[in-house]
């Protein structure tokens, strides 16, 4: 489908990607200047764009016919606040923000392990005292699902990547993740920059941390790339190296979402040339050409 914006080419298509299994896997990409840059001049080949709520009036003054997800409806938001949904007006803004997107689905973040949090230049600080598991592991599922009961569509939680400070504990687990999903039907958002990161801190591999995770579960998946300081894996949303093509495909045969977004801001033609190889290796999957990754 081609949206016909001012100024701007940006093309819908839907590839069938797992025709083996009988659906598809669209392409998105996060929102962002550069995004938004590409999208009045050049066009871009996507079938989403994803933003998170606070950046809405922004994105429809500048691409009004993009189909939209959206990736956190508020931000400095915790699950873990015992009365979480009358924070922020929450429960409205969010129903707005689904309202105007046409949204197919709303996914946040699985945290924090403090009831206040601040976005920091790289991650979640509290604001908060962290509060101890079992808080935590009571707090958060009810939250998801009384969140879920007022939403008009389903909700995917997000895999956290792991970082220092008290507002990753516990969540970023995956038997934290996956009994949360178990107790609140809620699907998965897998991220798989997060799910490096955290397993390289949690003292797992990546299949071990991944094998743990309810995969039937996954209905969109984030791809970032990753990059090493002081020793350690950051999620750097920086280009996708081989080693992340490679995590993707093993992702992908494992899993069957419906979407797979590229979480990007970097040079134009870096970006143009990460979603060009990933439509690529989307469509390759309906011949089962790609067939070189290790099986998690």
């Amino acid at each position: 489908m081609s949206c016909d914006v001012p100024h701007s080419t940006i093309v819908w298509r839907r590839v069938k990607t797992r025709e083996r299994q009988g659906h598809t896997v669209a392409l998105a990409v996060s929102d962002g200047p550069v995004t938004r840059r590409l999208l009045r001049t050049k066009g871009l080949d996507i079938d989403y764009l994803e933003l998170g709520g606070p950046h809405l009036d922004a994105v429809v003054a500048e691409a009004p016919q993009c189909r939209l997800l959206v990736h956190n409806a508020l931000y400095d938001w915790s699950l873990a606040h015992p009365r979480a949904l009358e924070q922020q007006d929450a429960v409205a803004r969010t129903q707005a923000v689904l309202t105007r997107t046409g949204a197919p689905w709303l996914s946040v973040h699985l945290g924090f392990s403090a009831a206040h949090v601040k976005h920091g230049e790289e991650f979640m600080h509290t604001m908060s005292p962290t509060l101890p598991r079992e808080e935590v592991a009571r707090t958060i599922p009810a939250t998801i699902r009384a969140l879920a009961a007022v939403l008009p569509v389903p909700l995917l939680l997000e895999n956290l990547n792991y970082c220092p400070g008290g507002a990753y504990e516990y969540v970023c687990a995956p038997d934290f993740i996956a009994r949360t999903l178990e107790e609140t039907g809620a699907s998965l958002l897998l991220d798989i920059a997060h799910a490096q990161v955290s397993a390289e801190r949690l003292g797992l591999s990546f299949e071990q941390y991944v094998g743990r995770l309810p995969l039937e579960r996954v209905r969109e998946v984030h791809i970032s790339g990753t990059r090493p300081r002081n020793g350690m894996i950051f999620d750097a949303h920086e280009e996708l190296l081989e080693d992340q093509y490679a995590l993707l495909v093993s992702v992908l045969r494992q899993t069957s979402p419906a979407v797979l977004t590229l979480e990007y801001q970097g040079d134009e033609a870096l970006l143009l040339r990460q979603l060009e190889r990933l439509r690529a290796l989307l469509a390759a999957r309906v011949d089962d050409t790609v067939n070189d990754a290790p099986i998690l």
